[in-house]
């Protein structure tokens, strides 16, 4: 036991060591600057600092828990070519997993079966085996594929140059849903390969009525898809094995007792484009297939009693995300609202139906001004704060007796973990002493 203790002392001091050396080097060519008013903050902000826009960037500062320290004295360089990175490996991922999208089409064709494995066609003529195969085997096949997406566009998220976590959840949330989209849906449904589905992009005259000939036709395999990616998915959220499991494994080899337990937070970036893609089912599917309605609502009402009692009961907010994952839920709704009409404009066509498909044009039109609308009268207020609202409560603070200790606990409040004390050993002295003497 002894000779763990003088292990960890001597790490400690040369934990100690190279904190104090960081803190003698040059400074980094960042920081945080406070204000005294909110209005202040908010004039410098929008305020270019130098006729070079890439010298001084300036973002507003999240909040002390939010900070992602590794990219927080980035150069503008850096961030820039770590997007570009970002987005390239971004769309490799999406053609990439095209594989196993292409591979589960081909389970729900029996005669594509039988041709890529000759050996299972005496399988395949049993009822019970070929609708196991044909309807439950796809979804459940592609839902274990979808696991190990989140985790991989929070991490690309990640390196993308954000300065806070609540940015890099709402970008990996982004990524999550338009690769859904995208490879669940689209490719679902145009169910060939990557040069098919471009062809089909490069001839947008035609995707209406492309859209109306594929989409009924795969309406089954949503169907299935709800049941076991929507009803599984909200099950395991209630119970959260794996995390049960985790924690039963973890437990005997950490020292940590109840009251250190972290309280977990909801991972955004794995339900909100799950619940979106949902809804982008219903509607487009509402009158193309209304079967898939009561299984869409069994699924949304038990999200509604699941997530009510995680919010309440489960989770905690590790940071305030002030709104900023709303404006996804927006967009992603006037996609799926122009989708459907799209498809009823194509379904329209293909039945000779001119004056039903000619009066569906509007109702695009009107989409759009909506959208429209909505961006310039609601996303300013997800952008900025309004001078009225910062004035009023820079007034307030005037008069608000505590706003001293405020000021004097921001000095300390940004501050880099990698320079706080450690606490390995049990020398109160070592955890309490400042990195640099104070006396001269």
């Amino acid at each position: 036991m002894d000779q763990f203790e003088k292990k960890l002392e001597d790490i400690e001091e040369n934990v100690r060591l190279e904190q104090s050396e960081v803190s003698m080097a040059e400074e980094v060519r960042a920081a945080f600057v406070s204000f005294k008013t909110r209005y202040g903050a908010a004039i410098a902000f929008h305020m270019q600092q130098s006729t070079n826009p890439t010298q001084w960037v300036i973002e507003q500062a999240p909040e002390p828990k939010d900070v992602y320290w590794p990219f927080f004295s980035s150069s503008f360089m850096r961030r820039w070519i770590s997007k570009l990175v970002v987005i390239v490996a971004c769309i490799l991922l999406t053609i990439l997993f095209l594989i196993p999208v292409v591979l589960v089409q081909g389970l729900t064709n029996l005669s594509q079966l039988e041709i890529w494995f000759p050996f299972l066609k005496s399988f395949l003529t049993i009822t019970f085996v070929s609708s196991v195969v044909t309807g439950y085997l796809p979804s459940l096949i592609l839902l274990l594929f979808l696991k190990i997406v989140p985790p991989i566009m929070e991490f690309l998220s990640s390196i993308q140059g954000y300065i806070c976590h609540s940015d890099i959840e709402k970008s990996a949330c982004n990524k999550v849903l338009w690769f859904t989209i995208w490879n669940i849906f689209f490719a679902t449904v145009f169910s060939g390969s990557v040069l098919y589905q471009v062809s089909i992009l490069l001839d947008p005259k035609n995707i209406p009525s492309k859209l109306a000939v594929a989409v009924p036709a795969q309406a089954s395999f949503f169907v299935a898809y709800v049941v076991t990616s929507g009803w599984t998915s909200t099950a395991s959220e209630l119970f959260r094995i794996i995390p049960l499991f985790c924690s039963l494994i973890r437990r005997p080899f950490s020292k940590d007792t109840d009251d250190d337990f972290e309280v977990p937070s909801i991972p955004f970036h794995r339900d909100i484009p799950r619940i979106l893609f949902f809804a982008l089912l219903g509607i487009t599917y509402f009158f193309l297939a209304p079967l898939i309605l009561p299984f869409l609502l069994i699924y949304l009402c038990l999200a509604y009693v699941i997530f009510r009692n995680q919010f309440i009961n489960v989770y905690a907010p590790r940071y305030e995300t002030a709104g900023k994952f709303w404006p996804i839920v927006h967009n992603s709704m006037i996609f799926s609202l122009v989708l459907m009409q799209a498809i009823a404009v194509g379904i329209f066509t293909l039945k000779k139906l001119s004056v039903a498909s000619t009066l569906i044009f509007p109702l695009v039109v009107l989409t759009l001004l909506f959208n429209e609308y909505c961006r310039k009268r609601f996303l300013p207020n997800f952008i900025a704060y309004p001078a009225e609202v910062l004035i009023k409560r820079d007034r307030e603070d005037q008069n608000d007796r505590t706003m001293g200790e405020f000021y004097d606990k921001l000095v300390t409040a940004y501050q880099d973990p990698a320079m706080l004390p450690i606490h390995f050993s049990d020398n109160g002295e070592s955890l309490n002493s400042p990195l640099i003497s104070s006396t001269v």
